[in-house]
């Protein structure tokens, strides 16, 4: 589906503002001059400014571009599946994470999304992608970046630090 910029542009401007709203309670990090929600308000306040943008284009064009339009993929059961997996996959991550963990609920997500992605003839590669990706992240928020992800039904590891010189 396309849609007028001016949609676009107001759900940008939207989004911005709850992202902005939904980070006031982030903490500062001790030793730091920024917190947690310095990015994800540096990334809405550039949501908003560009969504404004989009909200101005729209209007300008409202004359010569409908509101919306349904493009010729939507026709195809397949790539509504494959959209419809994503946000399956999504909500299965945001209701799952907390209880099972990074671990077990991002290798689920990964592996699954592969699977229907490439095929199920590639199982095996799929399941070796999914683990070293999982494992990978786990390791680049946790012990580089100090974002700690849940750790849910699995112990915590501790990676050896590779960063150390």
């Amino acid at each position: 589906m396309r849609v007028n910029d001016a949609i676009s542009g107001a759900f940008f401007v939207l989004l911005a503002g709850l992202v902005f709203y939904f980070t006031k309670d982030f903490r500062v990090m001790p030793g730091q001059n920024y917190g947690a929600a310095f990015f994800p308000r540096v990334i809405a306040g550039a949501m908003a400014v560009l969504g404004l943008i989009l909200i101005v284009k729209g209007i300008r064009e409202r004359g010569t571009v409908p509101w919306a339009t349904v493009a010729d993929w939507m026709r195809s059961p397949r790539l509504i599946g494959n959209g419809l997996i994503v946000i399956a996959a999504l909500l299965f991550y945001i209701f799952t994470s907390d209880w099972l963990g990074f671990p077990i609920a991002g290798f689920v997500c990964l592996f699954v999304l592969l699977i229907w992605l490439r095929g199920p003839a590639h199982w095996a590669s799929t399941l070796a992608i999914s683990a070293v990706t999982v494992i990978g992240l786990q390791y680049f928020f946790g012990e580089v970046l100090r974002v700690p992800l849940p750790w849910g039904l699995v112990p915590p590891v501790r990676f050896p630090s590779l960063l150390a010189g």
